[in-house]
């Protein structure tokens, strides 16, 4: 199945894949799919947070093996029900998401290394993922078009997409361009077998202390771009496209519905005599 997801799907999570399979077969691994019940999984999330994960970690676990038992059964390698249907997944709120303000960003990123600093940038002037950040070759930027080129092999929905860049972004490219020593990456890095930058935890854990910012992760710089542009009045489909979502039904969660609902009864008052 991680083989499937990794060269088939070429999914850039399988290693996530790999890790849930792993937790799974310490448990199950002498046993044949068919022999796993419900009542097992039911065991199995027991012990499972009894080692200290938290329940959204657990949730996704069972998402990556209830899709594994899925499968099999299309393949012919289980038959009957799916046990972590039956058990059933439990229910997280994955949307913890924060907005930076503008005093926030200004203490952060003055509160950054030279390397981190330029991704922090990028992140909340393209709202791109990390993964997409750190990975990027310089093929993959036109300077011409001011447009980054992903290919799908480096997205998470394995679609290609197209990024502008700003005056902002540019700038730190034609930078970094200069001192790449001619690398084929933008972050390179001879320490990472990658041959990129690897996450900069440490760096940015100290930042966000340095800064007095407390829970911010990464990924709330994209939700911080996506929420600036959609508050800006930009339209959901063209946010949706920037940031490479599926569907617009996923860039709705940044817009506030409850406001527009407001404004539009209060809209309805010029029409009363």
């Amino acid at each position: 199945y991680v083989a499937y997801q990794r060269d088939v799907k070429q999914i850039r999570s399988h290693e996530r894949t790999k890790e849930c399979v792993t937790h799974f077969a310490r448990y199950f691994g002498i046993k044949k799919l068919s022999d796993i019940r419900a009542e097992d999984i039911d065991i199995y999330k027991q012990k499972r947070l009894s080692e200290g994960i938290k329940q959204n970690t657990l949730a996704r676990e069972l998402q990556v093996i209830r899709n594994l038992f899925n499968h099999a059964e299309k393949r012919n390698k289980f038959f009957g029900k799916n046990p972590v249907r039956e058990s059933g997944i439990p229910q997280f709120n994955d949307k913890k998401e924060r907005v930076l303000t503008i005093d926030e960003q200004h203490r952060l990123l003055n509160a950054c290394t030279n390397h981190l600093r330029d991704i922090l940038q990028i992140a909340l002037n393209t709202g791109m993922r990390r993964g997409e950040i750190l990975g990027l070759r310089w093929e993959w930027i036109d300077f011409d078009e001011n447009i980054i080129n992903l290919p799908q092999t480096h997205t998470k929905t394995n679609r290609a997409r197209k990024v502008p860049v700003n005056d902002i972004v540019r700038k730190i490219f034609l930078e970094r361009k200069l001192l790449s020593g001619g690398s084929e990456f933008v972050f390179p890095s001879e320490e990472s077998k990658t041959g990129h930058l690897e996450w900069l935890k440490r760096s940015f854990s100290t930042a966000c202390k340095t800064a007095k910012i407390e829970g911010l992760r990464f990924h709330d710089l994209r939700h911080t771009a996506a929420t600036r542009l959609v508050e800006s009045g930009i339209p959901l489909h063209a946010v949706a496209k920037l940031l490479g979502h599926s569907t617009v039904r996923v860039t709705e969660r940044y817009s506030h519905p409850e406001e527009s609902v407001r404004e539009a009864v209060n809209i309805l008052n010029s029409f009363q005599t």
